[in-house]
């Protein structure tokens, strides 16, 4: 009996000791209230929160550049695929002369100076695309900012137009 009295007592003092650690627990939450407030884990917050905001403000501009890349990658294909031209209403015309042995970009170029088209690098390879690469004339040819690419290369390939046949 003894035995089992003792257990009881020990049972007893197992559960004193869990309400006090609750009690000790208790007052652990309020000194962890007071840790938080303290000036140094203020500044670890701080530094935290600052973190967060470099890490969204990095991830904000990879966003961005990735809608930039897209955007110039439809505006590419779309001038290269299309029916574009520089100013549809110009009606003013530029001589532009086409060297002998000049690489397409160096055309391109050369038109793009003239302010007849807006990227050489969508001229270049729209003559890819074409297969106009070595249908090119050399000389002086009278263009406009009005014509889209493809009335550029008949003139300057000196291509039949289907009107003329």
């Amino acid at each position: 009996m003894s035995n089992n009295k003792i257990k009881t007592e020990e049972q007893v003092n197992a559960k004193n000791v869990t309400k006090t650690s609750k009690k000790k627990s208790f007052k652990k939450k309020k000194s962890t209230m007071e840790q938080i407030l303290a000036p140094n884990n203020i500044r670890k917050g701080l530094k935290h929160s600052a973190g967060f905001a470099g890490s969204l403000l990095i991830n904000v501009l990879i966003v961005f550049f990735i809608i930039k890349i897209f955007a110039y990658a439809f505006n590419f294909t779309y001038s290269v695929f299309g029916n574009v031209c520089k100013s549809p209403g110009d009606t003013e015309y530029v001589v532009v002369e086409i060297p002998a042995d000049s690489s397409i970009l160096e055309i391109g170029q050369a038109l793009e100076d003239g302010e007849i088209i807006d990227d050489k690098y969508v001229f270049f390879a729209k003559v890819k695309v074409k297969g106009y690469g070595d249908k090119i004339k050399t000389g002086k040819f009278g263009l406009s900012a009005s014509m889209n690419y493809d009335e550029i290369l008949q003139i300057i390939c000196e291509l039949e137009t289907e009107e003329e046949e």
